[in-house]
């Protein structure tokens, strides 16, 4: 909760930024930054597109990720220690270790993740820079089954939905808000598949009241 909470606060911070010591001068008065050199942009893969070098990053970060996390540090403890502590002192290590051990990895992760996007297919800095990445990762993370490589295929599959709702809007005057929906409605599928394959649903007989005979 105190991460999503700071989401809010990184906004405030960004917007005091763009429209005030950060402005462009020469913006005609817009709330952005100065469009940013060439040196320090990351070149495009193709002309036309938006996507850019910053693809390689992310799939040495996730191959990082599973090395080092999954496999050096153990995924094992990551889960424990954040689900069940005590079993996790039990067990010989930190829950506390492992707490911040996923919550450094994840922020900076997701730091360069917003890094990459500004210094690529945007070029500069503009209050309207956030557009729910950061809450579209929740269930990218539950796609992808909490493993960094399931995130690569799953992060294709959520890419897919925001493009498929932009032309939607574009194109066919759909809602903007229909792409949210369907990332919800699959969030809420997979959260429905996980309960079903945990636990049984069984239809039991009502018990019948005991008869009673008068003698």
């Amino acid at each position: 909760l105190v991460s999503l909470m700071l989401v809010y606060v990184a906004e405030m911070l960004l917007g005091y930024l763009t429209y005030g010591p950060w402005k462009d001068p020469e913006g005609f008065n817009f709330p952005q930054t100065i469009t940013f050199l060439p040196a320090t942009q990351i070149p495009l893969l193709a002309e036309g597109h938006r996507a850019h070098a910053g693809l390689f990053v992310a799939v040495a970060a996730a191959l990082a990720a599973w090395l080092f996390l999954f496999r050096s540090y153990g995924g094992f403890q990551l889960a424990v220690g954040g689900q069940a502590p005590r079993a996790a002192r039990y067990a010989g290590f930190s829950p506390r270790r492992a707490l911040w051990t996923a919550l450094l990895a994840s922020g900076g992760l997701s730091g360069l993740a917003g890094a990459l996007e500004v210094a690529g297919p945007l070029g500069q800095l503009t209050p309207h820079l956030p557009v729910g990445y950061g809450f579209t990762g929740i269930i990218v993370a539950f796609v992808g089954r909490l493993h960094p490589l399931g995130v690569l295929l799953s992060s294709v599959l959520m890419s897919m939905l925001y493009i498929g709702g932009e032309l939607a809007q574009s194109r066919l005057g759909l809602p903007q808000a229909l792409s949210g929906v369907f990332q919800g409605l699959l969030l809420f599928t997979l959260l429905a598949c996980d309960a079903l394959a945990s636990y049984r649903i069984l239809r039991v007989a009502p018990k019948r009241a005991p008869t009673v005979v008068a003698t």
